[in-house]
């Protein structure tokens, strides 16, 4: 009876063994596909990054890979990638899709230069303001630096305090990233003299100026209707003006 339990558990061992053994070569990453949304003239290989990055998953099993850490693992490796899609595709396939980043802003904090993409993601720390691809300057975004984190960090999203002027910002990073071949300059001023203030401040590069009063949910809206009286103004090099919200509702743009 003995020998009879020992020949049970040895052969189930013996079970376990070949099954483990089985699993781990049926699901042996052998192909790994990687897509790249890159920009054209780019400096930055993030199709190399990547694909060098991924080699170190061939021949891991993919049952036990973790979709989060190849993300992490993607997304460490320069402000410029952007992880769209990790997929694990039974019984050796990891499909993984990303996109570079693209410049649109730069912030000017501690004496360094920060490019940001059009949803304030920091991109990389630079020596000027000069766009990676285009070899023209960003546009420069201003805040007052008790109004941002200043301890910006690669990969990471830029920190504005004031919840709502963070809110408005990004809801508005598509209309700004459309007018941004006119802009020069964004200041965002969140409070004056402790109140509440928040207002949008664009120069353009001729050298108008607008201001867009009580910055709110309908920022993206005043951007619109500002950009529309800027194209329609004969003397675009000089004038202050302002955006407001009327009591009727009606966006108005006035000196």
């Amino acid at each position: 009876m003995k020998y009879k339990k020992l020949l049970v558990l040895v052969t189930c061992l013996l079970f376990v063994t070949v099954a483990v053994f089985c699993l781990a070569s049926a699901f042996k990453v052998t192909d790994i596909e990687l897509n790249v949304e890159s920009v054209e003239n780019s400096p930055e290989n993030v199709s190399s990054l990547c694909g060098e990055e991924l080699i170190k998953y061939d021949g891991a099993n993919l049952l036990f890979l973790s979709v989060d850490k190849i993300k992490d693992g993607l997304s460490n490796l320069s402000g410029y990638v952007e992880v769209v899609d990790v997929k694990k595709e039974f019984p050796n396939k990891i499909s993984v899709t990303v996109k570079e980043r693209v410049e649109a802003f730069t912030i000017f904090v501690n004496d360094k230069y920060y490019a940001l993409d059009s949803s304030f993601n920091v991109l990389s720390e630079k020596q000027s303001n000069v766009n990676n691809v285009s070899g023209i300057e960003n546009v420069l975004i201003e805040f007052s630096l008790s109004d941002v984190d200043t301890n910006l960090k690669v990969g990471k999203s830029l920190k504005i305090f004031d919840d709502a002027t963070a809110t408005y910002l990004k809801n508005s990073a598509t209309a700004l990233s459309d007018i941004k071949g006119s802009l020069q300059k964004i200041s965002v001023s969140v409070r004056k003299d402790g109140v509440s203030y928040k207002t949008l401040t664009l120069k353009m590069k001729e050298g108008v100026v607008f201001n867009l009063l009580k910055a709110d949910e309908m920022t993206v809206e005043k951007l619109n209707a500002t950009y529309e009286f800027y194209l329609s103004l004969e003397n675009k090099g000089f004038g202050e003006y302002i955006t407001v919200l009327e009591d009727n509702g009606k966006i108005t743009v006035k000196q």
